[in-house]
């Protein structure tokens, strides 16, 4: 789980999960302070899900968002099937996209590759479908980004329980299969997994070469 602080990243974990995992409130402040691992079973398949920190808020100091990356990656080695980019549906900032740009600057251009939107508060949506929203949304950065994903997307309410809950969790899970599939059943990886030890150091210097990569290529 990637994007800004307060997206609603635990909460969707926890809505996937089925259970209060991950610590969630509505909040100004980042309420995950460190990067969090859950195990569980989902649509008949055991899964782990990581619920990232801080480190894709600007406001971060760099020494924390380099420790909270290292500490990410050991998480999530040998690398994750899929990430799932959240945001907040019609809440699509200038921090969302910077927070985009620090997710390709940590593991790469390509990760996107390996990503799926999902946009929280889908019950805002009051019965209109997410397709015709995002269609006429007016929002040239999340359609240009929700593109660059493959057109992967998905509407959640984190507040659902029921059918309705197990409805949207089977949907999402639909689309982590098809990007599996889509990449070979390979998980998603780069430099910094494949580092034997990897420390904070190692982490700014391929952070550097990845932003440079991505800046090559806007």
């Amino acid at each position: 789980l990637v994007g800004r602080s307060g997206a609603g990243k635990s909460a969707s974990g926890n809505t996937l999960l089925g259970e209060h995992v991950f610590k969630s409130k509505p909040a100004t402040e980042p309420v995950t302070v460190s990067c969090a691992q859950a195990r569980g079973h989902c649509e008949g398949t055991d899964i782990t899900v990581i619920d990232t920190a801080d480190i894709f808020d600007p406001r971060a100091a760099v020494s924390e968002v380099y420790k909270e990356i290292t500490h990410c990656v050991r998480l999530s080695s040998p690398g994750p099937h899929a990430l799932l980019l959240v945001t907040e549906l019609g809440q699509f900032t200038e921090e969302d996209k910077a927070a985009t740009q620090r997710l390709q600057d940590i593991f790469g251009v390509d990760v996107l590759k390996h990503a799926i939107v999902l946009l929280t508060h889908a019950e805002d949506l009051a019965g209109r479908s997410l397709h015709d929203y995002l269609r006429y949304c007016g929002n040239g950065a999340l359609q240009d980004l929700i593109l660059r994903c493959g057109s992967r997307y998905c509407g959640f309410n984190n507040r659902a329980v029921g059918a309705e809950r197990d409805q949207q969790v089977t949907k999402l899970m639909g689309m982590v299969y098809h990007v599996v599939r889509e990449n070979g059943g390979k998980w998603y990886s780069n430099d910094m997994y494949l580092e034997p030890n990897l420390t904070e150091k190692k982490v700014e210097y391929h952070m550097g070469r990845h932003k440079a990569e991505r800046k090559a290529r806007e």
